[in-house]
């Protein structure tokens, strides 16, 4: 057992018995560089081999993980709460001036509450003509029928004719119609006064003929 000159032990005889095959001294050197070229591919793959069987094994652990989710049984679900009861609060200061309004606008308040003039009639309808402004409408003739009553026509601002007749209401401000002429529609309206109450105006919708 002798050792060579690429570091490792060798079980063959000594040089003479290679040089007696015909290899020179000098061909020594060139056996060790592809021995070691050959160790250290061999050590590469292996290395491969280790990292994808890593791999592997990493991949086969996640699915029977998830396989083994998918085969649980469900579980429950908890219920959600109880709501929490409130007790139901009774606002008992109504009549306390509250205190975000400013007395100025308190006393206009009063005045409005105390006048006993004209007020629109909030709980009454809307009809559809009170959906325009007066100067959007059109007067465009009237109809009598055979008991006598008269019915005028109104043409709105998307060319659609209405026929209306006396107690009827039109405008944006409780337009009450009054009378009806061959030449025009007369109006009751009530509006706003300066004095924090309403009034009755006269209104008109004259035929363009």
């Amino acid at each position: 057992m002798t050792m060579n000159k690429c570091g490792l032990l060798s079980l063959r005889p000594k040089a003479n018995a290679l040089t007696a095959k015909g290899l020179s001294q000098d061909t020594r050197p060139s056996h060790c560089v592809l021995f070691k070229k050959r160790l250290a591919l061999l050590v590469v793959f292996g290395s491969l081999s280790v990292l994808t069987t890593g791999c592997t094994d990493r991949v086969m652990l996640a699915e029977q993980s998830m396989a083994d989710i998918r085969a649980a049984p469900a579980q429950e679900v908890e219920p959600p709460p109880a709501p929490e009861l409130v007790e139901d609060y009774t606002y008992a200061a109504m009549d306390v001036r509250s205190p975000f309004i400013p007395p100025s606008l308190v006393n206009q308040q009063e005045k409005a509450a105390n006048y006993n003039g004209v007020t629109p009639d909030i709980t009454r309808i809307k009809q559809p003509l009170e959906s325009f402004e007066l100067t959007q409408l059109s007067y465009r003739g009237v109809l009598v029928s055979p008991e006598g009553e008269k019915f005028g026509l109104i043409q709105r601002p998307d060319g659609v004719v209405d026929s209306v007749k006396v107690g009827d209401y039109m405008g944006m401000s409780d337009g009450r119609i009054v009378e009806i002429t061959p030449t025009q529609i007369n109006l009751i309206e009530i509006v706003p006064d300066n004095r924090a109450g309403f009034i009755e105006k006269p209104a008109s919708v004259v035929s363009p003929i």
